[in-house]
């Protein structure tokens, strides 16, 4: 458990609002974001997406890996899903993920990556093993994750 916590995204999580769906969304530091955004610019991109989940019946934590293809780039966030299930809701009705700089350090807001999820059924059947084993519901004391 603690491995798990020491290593949890610390770039928050949010929802995007985009034509009346909330998509999840994962904030990562600018200088990344500009660097992924600068290698697709003006490219179709294929994104392998994963979603790793790891319980003890109580705690679910998840490893979203996210691969783009063509340029390379891999990118990997470990979230505490327990305090997060309006997220993986959302990301379950989507089927699609975002990625945006740090909300408090970018000079533009509206900057957001999406991308659609190959198969969207993984998340919903990713959704369903989250709310049967999230026991701890409140979620952990500080969560540095929750910023929506």
């Amino acid at each position: 458990m603690e491995d798990f916590l020491l290593n949890l995204h610390k770039g928050g999580v949010g929802l995007t609002e985009l034509n009346g769906n909330k998509i999840p969304t994962i904030y990562i530091d600018p200088l990344k974001y500009h660097e992924v955004i600068r290698d697709v610019c003006g490219r179709k991109v294929a994104v392998d997406t994963l979603l790793n989940i790891f319980h003890d019946q109580r705690d679910v934590f998840v490893d979203v890996q996210m691969t783009f293809l063509d340029i390379n780039t891999k990118m990997s966030f470990l979230l505490y899903a327990n305090s997060l299930m309006e997220f993986f809701m959302r990301l379950s009705e989507a089927g699609i993920i975002a990625v945006a700089p740090d909300p408090t350090s970018a000079s533009n807001s509206s900057e957001v990556l999406m991308i659609q999820l190959p198969k969207k059924e993984q998340a919903e059947k990713a959704f369903q093993i989250i709310k049967s084993n999230a026991r701890n519901k409140a979620g952990l004391n500080n969560d540095p994750q929750k910023s929506f």
